[in-house]
């Protein structure tokens, strides 16, 4: 690579850096992640980054089965989530005036 390929790849992708499973490794992270073993106990278990993984991914899904669309409560819900959000504020605030009404007669 020469220099005027060296500075476009520069300008345009960026600086080079480690990404594992998206996320950008600093130079003072451990160097594995995977499975966590105990080597006194025999323990193992998944590091937090690939814990996260596993319940975001849908590797476990069944083959040929499409996913389960929400279902219409949630997506009832999900649509009007603001407003749900400033009714349950307002109604908030309108229990706090109360009782304080009540508290001060």
């Amino acid at each position: 690579m020469d220099e005027t390929d060296a500075f476009f790849t520069q300008t345009v992708v960026g600086a080079p850096f480690t990404v594992m499973m998206g996320r950008r490794r600093l130079p003072g992270t451990p160097g594995a992640e995977g499975i966590a073993i105990g080597l006194r106990t025999g323990e193992s278990a998944l590091t937090r980054m690939w814990q996260d993984w596993v319940v975001l991914s849908h590797a476990c899904d069944p083959v040929g089965h499409t996913r389960r669309r929400p279902g219409r409560v949630r997506r009832v819900l999900e649509r009007h989530a603001l407003w749900l959000a400033v009714l349950g504020m307002g109604s908030l605030l309108v229990s706090l005036v109360l009782w304080g009404a009540m508290l001060w007669n």
